[in-house]
């Protein structure tokens, strides 16, 4: 199930076979498409195209190479497309200073004007910006300071400096099927620092098919080329990308998905375990202060789920290469239950590993690694930082200060009960990776893993 985020269907290039691109789209998993107004004119053929078919959405805005004829006001033909419901979003609108076919000031002062509109209407912006990155994070700072809006940089082609930038504002990111070209290596270099909860797919049809159709015209149908390259570049499925990024899609643009909670989540080829919601810590940095899924897997719970409810979500677990207790909480809040799938996981033939703070011994008022021994073949304690006092600080333990050096001890019983122990931490400011490296290999004996903030999963 794909979502094609940004395509002009309304075009030219598809008025032979309109009909037959979105069909193929479907058949190719194509789920929605979001067809992206360029000019006044191209904004209402492109709420024509949504009303006519049901999987197409539309967005409006006035490219920058047409800013000239707008004399930098958004024209109120185009306001009142907004009033449609099929209208999710205010774009496509920027800065384009590579072909300069309407002058700056003019593209500047009609981008302002389309943020402050996206504002006002709460709908994401689908920003262009070519050869004028520095402009680009003026405004948007600029902008932003007096209130943030949503929004995606399209086709994305800035650099380290912008990339950062979009991300702090809170943007998406998406690429088109140019990153599948054989000269886009250093795109797809920068396409492998981004985190997958902050991607989406477009293919900017008819523009730039993939390098299997390089000279023809690009269609919704050739999306799957661009997921196979993304998942190469970040390390996951081709399921992976596809759940991650529809699922985001539908959260910047309020598609209409079904998205449930789960218990039992495939990433890779490992399943991992939601059991619990709870946690003993209130870490500055937890994923559910800033996203609501994790690669695309929603993990809100209810309630929380019985032991026979936890193995008929397994299925057959022969599918995967571990079983991960690890899910929206810490699952030592639930240690029999994990105690009692663990066991039947392993009657099984599975390898279990399982993902913690390590507050285990403080959360049952005795050491708990016995217990595991046998049940865990891995253990992955989150340290997190080089230090007590930045533990105590940032991760918040509800057991209050001097817990670091107890964790520490839960890693050190965890090496004695015979479990494979890595310890892992987080590439926070003021953590020394060094440090952190001598903390897990010398001085536990154990192995070591940096993590990057805001990549999970």
């Amino acid at each position: 199930m794909l979502i094609d985020t940004h395509c002009h269907l309304d075009f030219p290039d598809f008025d032979t076979d309109r009909d037959d691109v979105i069909k193929r789209a479907g058949a190719a998993g194509v789920l929605y498409l979001v067809n992206i107004g360029s000019s006044v004119e191209g904004s209402v053929r492109s709420l024509e195209l949504a009303r006519k078919y049901p999987q197409v959405y539309a967005s409006a805005g006035v490219h920058p190479h047409y800013a000239a004829a707008t004399g930098g006001r958004v024209p109120a033909p185009l306001v009142q497309l907004f009033d449609d419901d099929k209208v999710i979003a205010v774009g496509e609108v920027g800065l384009d200073y590579y072909r300069d076919l309407s002058p700056r000031d003019v593209q500047r002062s009609l981008f302002i004007e389309f943020i402050r509109l996206a504002k006002e209407r709460s709908l994401p912006l689908v920003i262009h910006v070519r050869q004028a990155h520095e402009d680009m994070r003026s405004i948007l700072k600029d902008e932003f300071a007096r209130g943030s809006a949503k929004g995606v940089i399209h086709c994305f082609s800035g650099g380290d400096k912008d990339l950062e930038t979009y991300l702090e504002l809170g943007f998406y990111i998406s690429f088109t099927c140019n990153l599948t070209f054989d000269s886009a290596k250093e795109l797809r270099a920068l396409a492998r620092t981004i985190p997958a909860e902050r991607l989406l797919l477009e293919t900017d049809a008819p523009f730039m098919a993939p390098q299997k159709f390089r000279g023809k015209r690009n269609e919704p149908a050739y999306l799957p080329y661009l997921v196979s390259e993304l998942a190469v570049a970040l390390g996951l499925s081709e399921e992976d990308i596809a759940r991650i990024t529809t699922h985001n899609a539908g959260a910047l643009f309020g598609l209409p998905l079904e998205e449930r909670s789960k218990i039992a989540y495939p990433i890779r080829d490992s399943l991992y375990l939601n059991i619990t919601n709870e946690c003993s810590n209130d870490c500055d940095f937890c994923v559910r202060r800033s996203y609501d899924a994790v690669k695309g897997h929603r993990l809100s719970l209810l309630r929380e789920p019985t032991v026979d409810e936890i193995k008929e979500a397994v299925g057959d677990p022969s599918k995967y290469r571990e079983i991960v207790f690890c899910g929206y909480g810490e699952p030592t809040l639930r240690l029999d239950a994990v105690k009692e799938v663990a066991r039947y996981l392993k009657d099984k033939g599975c390898n279990v590993r399982m993902v913690t703070n390590g507050e285990g011994n403080l959360i049952h008022n005795r050491s708990i690694a016995g217990e595991l021994a046998g049940l865990i073949d891995r253990v992955s304690v989150s340290l997190n930082v080089d230090s007590s006092e930045k533990y105590d600080a940032i991760c918040k333990s509800r057991f209050g200060p001097g817990v670091f050096d107890k964790v520490k001890r839960f890693i050190s019983e965890c090496k004695e009960a015979g479990m494979d122990v890595e310890v892992t931490f987080l590439d926070l400011p003021g953590v020394d990776r060094a440090r952190c490296e001598k903390i897990a290999c010398g001085e536990l004996k154990a192995r070591f893993r940096m993590r990057k903030l805001d990549i999970v999963g």
